[in-house]
């Protein structure tokens, strides 16, 4: 495993600096329009209340009606933090499908398993690799805007409440990871169904979260949505949900130990 674990984490070294840079760079850019935001504030939240409430939920990934710009929790989820999760969790996708399902398909996992390393502890050192990429984006992010408190003074955000806001976002993108480990330990790399159901399962749980915010048809399936569980801005105003943390974590973990488990007994195409 730990093997397995230090290539994957060197030959996706390049991919984390340069992922974790360039959200940190993103980051400075949004927090630099923050102090005009907030100048504008009155202007600006008389302007949002114009806009139709659904299409305003579908940017926004929580209760439009507390939202104002000037609000520092409701500026960060809206405009950074939700879209990490929607970009970390694309670049996961890909990373578990290049790891398994692409590496059945060229061959290299054929010599992976001529090696004297099982299934499973390859398996656990791609999920090390995977929780380590996501954890290193989310540190160069969360600098970023540690940094920007300082610069800009209009950003008054506790520290302990912005650590706690970024790192959350570790939960939701580990239980997408999850859930493709699992499609790519159980669906025949012949059959190219991993991808578009992980990023189905992604971009589907983020439309219907969006759209049952104000569907009242779809209100009773949102406890099923991934993104009802974590939004930045409620962590930032109210501080974390420790039951909310605890169902995503959960979920990861049966997720990965589905995967663990049915990696054994499933015919590689090697």
């Amino acid at each position: 495993m730990t093997a397995v674990f230090r290539k994957a984490a060197r030959d996706a070294r390049r991919m984390m600096l340069w992922t974790g840079i360039i959200f940190a760079i993103y980051g400075l850019f949004v927090m630099a329009f923050y102090p005009s935001m907030v100048e504008q504030s009155e202007q600006l939240d008389e302007l949002l209340e114009s806009y139709p409430k659904e299409m305003m939920s579908m940017f926004y990934g929580g209760d439009v009606e507390d939202l104002s710009v000037s609000e520092p929790g409701n500026y960060v989820n809206s405009q950074f933090t939700l879209w990490v999760v929607l970009v970390m969790g694309a670049l996961v996708i890909a990373q578990v499908f290049n790891s398994i399902t692409n590496a059945e398909r060229d061959g290299t996992l054929d010599v992976m398993m001529s090696l004297p390393v099982s299934r499973r502890a390859m398996l656990l050192g791609r999920f090390a690799n995977t929780a380590l990429t996501i954890l290193v984006v989310l540190t160069f992010s969360l600098l970023a805007f540690v940094a920007s408190t300082f610069i800009w003074p209009e950003f008054d955000v506790s520290i302990g409440r912005l650590v706690f806001a970024f790192y959350g976002a570790f939960f939701p993108v580990m239980v997408i990871a999850g859930f493709t480990y699992l499609l790519a330990a159980v669906i025949p790399s012949s059959k190219r169904l991993v991808g578009p159901l992980a990023y189905l399962f992604l971009m589907g749980s983020y439309l219907i979260h969006a759209f049952s915010l104000f569907i009242d048809e779809l209100s009773p399936i949102r406890p099923l949505m991934l993104f009802d569980y974590y939004n930045a801005g409620e962590v930032i105003r109210h501080g974390v949900n420790i039951g909310d943390t605890v169902i995503l974590g959960a979920v990861a973990l049966v997720y990965f130990t589905l995967a663990w488990w049915l990696i054994d007994h499933k015919e590689l195409g090697v």
